[in-house]
C-alpha cells in the first residue's frame, strides 16, 4: 500500500467468480496486483455467491486483499439475490455506518459511510448495479443516487449502469437497427415522446445534472487520459451492439479534484475472469483529505 494514494477498483466480477471460486482466486490475484499491494477500496458487482456458507467468499476476499467487506441487504424477492459489495482498508478508513438500502433498486446497492483517517467529513462509498432490463427503473435508481450528492456530502459511487454516457465519446453508441438481439435493444433503450427508441443515456444525464462527476470523463478532459473512456463490457457481443463504457464511477463533493489516474484494465487475464473490464482509480491522498475537510467548512459558511 502506498500511503500517499487512495486506490479504488470497480469490477463486475461475472457470477462472483463462480459458486465454488472457479475464477475467484484468479480475480483476487489480479486485484492484489493493482498498485502497491492491491486496492484500498473495492466496489464489486455480481457478488452472487458471497452470502453463501456464512459469507465464505466475502471472507476469503477480506483475507486475500487485507480489506474489510460489506454486502448489500438481502433481496429474496428478486429473481436472484445478486449482491453488491464494498471492501475497504481498515487501517485507512473508520467505518461510521453500513446502512441497508433497498427501494427503488432491482438489485440492492451496498452503501458504506467511512472516514478517511482523521478527516471530519465521511465518505459515502456506494457499489451499485442498475437494472438490466428496464430503462425507467434505471432512471429511478439514478434518482436515488442523487440523494447522495446533496450539498455537504462527499460520495464515490461506482458500478454497472447498464446504460450509456450522455455526452459523445470515442465509442459510438449502438446502431439499434443493426443489433440482432432485439430483446437487448429494448432493455438498453427508451421510448421518446414521439415513440422512437433512443439509447438510454438518461441515468448518466440525471447524475451529471445533479453535479456528479463522471471520473473517467474528468480524467479524459482534464488529465489528458483519453484511455479512461475505453469500453468496459460487450467485448464479445456484436449482436448486442459491441463494446461500450457501461461501468462508470461518479463522485460528488469535490472529490474529482483529488483524482490522479483512471485506467480500464481489459486484457486476457481479466477476460478469463469476467465479461467486464476492471476499472482502476487513483486519488492523491493529501488532496482527498483536503476535500474531506473543506466540505465541512462549506456547510458552516
Amino acid at each position: 500500500m502506498d500511503a500517499s494514494t487512495v486506490d479504488v477498483a470497480v469490477w463486475n466480477i461475472e457470477a462472483d467468480g463462480g459458486r465454488n471460486g472457479e475464477r475467484r482466486d484468479f480475480a483476487l490475484d489480479i486485484l492484489a496486483g493493482l498498485g502497491d499491494g492491491g486496492p484500498d477500496v473495492l466496489l464489486q458487482q455480481e457478488a452472487k455467491f458471497s452470502r453463501e456458507r456464512g459469507n465464505q467468499l466475502m471472507h476469503a476476499t477480506e483475507k486475500r486483499l487485507k480489506l474489510r467487506g460489506f454486502l448489500s441487504a438481502p433481496n429474496p424477492d428478486a429473481d436472484a439475490d445478486i449482491a453488491t459489495a464494498v471492501y475497504l482498508r481498515p487501517d485507512m478508513f473508520q467505518v461510521a455506518e453500513a446502512r441497508p438500502r433497498a427501494k427503488p433498486w432491482w438489485l440492492h446497492p451496498c452503501h458504506v459511510t467511512a472516514k478517511l483517517g482523521d478527516c471530519p467529513i465521511p465518505l459515502n462509498l456506494i457499489s451499485f448495479h442498475m437494472c438490466w432490463f428496464d430503462a425507467n427503473n434505471r432512471l429511478t435508481e439514478a434518482g436515488w443516487l442523487t440523494t447522495q450528492a446533496q450539498l455537504g456530502m462527499a460520495t464515490l459511487a461506482g458500478g454497472d449502469t447498464n446504460s450509456y454516457p450522455r455526452s459523445p465519446e470515442p465509442i459510438s453508441l449502438p446502431d439499434w437497427d443493426k443489433v440482432t438481439d432485439r430483446a437487448h435493444m429494448v432493455h438498453r433503450t427508451f421510448l421518446d415522446t414521439d415513440g422512437h427508441r433512443r439509447s438510454d443515456t438518461r441515468p448518466d444525464g440525471a447524475l451529471i445534472d445533479a453535479e456528479y462527476v463522471d471520473l473517467a470523463r474528468h480524467a479524459a478532459d482534464h488529465l489528458g487520459q483519453v484511455g479512461a473512456l475505453a469500453a468496459t463490457a460487450g467485448f464479445d457481443k456484436p449482436h448486442q451492439g459491441g463494446p461500450q463504457r457501461i461501468d462508470r464511477t461518479y463522485s460528488a463533493g469535490g472529490i474529482a479534484a483529488a483524482l490522479d489516474h483512471v485506467e480500464v484494465i481489459d486484457n486476457e487475464d481479466t477476460r478469463a475472469v469476467s465479461d467486464h473490464g476492471l476499472v482502476f482509480y487513483r486519488f492523491h491522498r493529501t488532496r482527498l483529505e483536503r476535500v474531506l475537510t473543506q466540505v465541512e467548512s462549506v456547510l458552516c459558511a
